[in-house]
């Protein structure tokens, strides 16, 4: 149910929500419904951070653009775009076509290609952690 960090003089409230993707939750073009706890309408997106549990630092990250998170009353819609491939693999890959196998989510990801967002019906449950801050009242 979120936590509350800061209450604002006009009401307004600076929430921080977390939730594990379950599976068959996430829809291409639409994102994840993430809905926010403690408010009615969210007013601004502040962040949103996207990453598979256990993977070590940024391999396990998945690029979430502030600019496509859609918001529809108290529920946020985050879209997800691989982002895993290592960087120290750019130059070993440049002649590589297909790089879909490399990194640590591609056992997630059905065969997406980097920055290419994640498909519908993937089965992310218990791996994939969502992080969010809002601003709502």
């Amino acid at each position: 149910m979120g936590t509350i960090l800061a209450q604002f003089a006009d009401g307004r409230l600076l929430v921080q929500e977390d939730k594990i993707a379950e599976t068959n939750e996430y829809t291409s073009g639409l994102g994840l419904p993430f809905r926010i706890g403690h408010i009615k309408t969210v007013e601004k997106v502040i962040s949103v951070d996207a990453y598979m549990s256990g993977a070590p630092g940024a391999a396990g990250m998945v690029f979430t653009p502030l600019r496509e998170v859609a918001v529809s009353g108290d529920t946020v819609y985050v879209v997800m775009r691989r982002a895993d491939i290592p960087q120290f693999l750019s130059g070993f890959l440049s002649g590589v076509t297909d790089t879909r196998a490399y990194g640590v989510l591609s056992g997630i990801t059905s065969g997406r290609g980097y920055l290419e967002e994640l498909a519908s019906g993937l089965f992310i449950s218990g791996r994939m952690k969502v992080l969010a801050n809002v601003i709502g009242f």
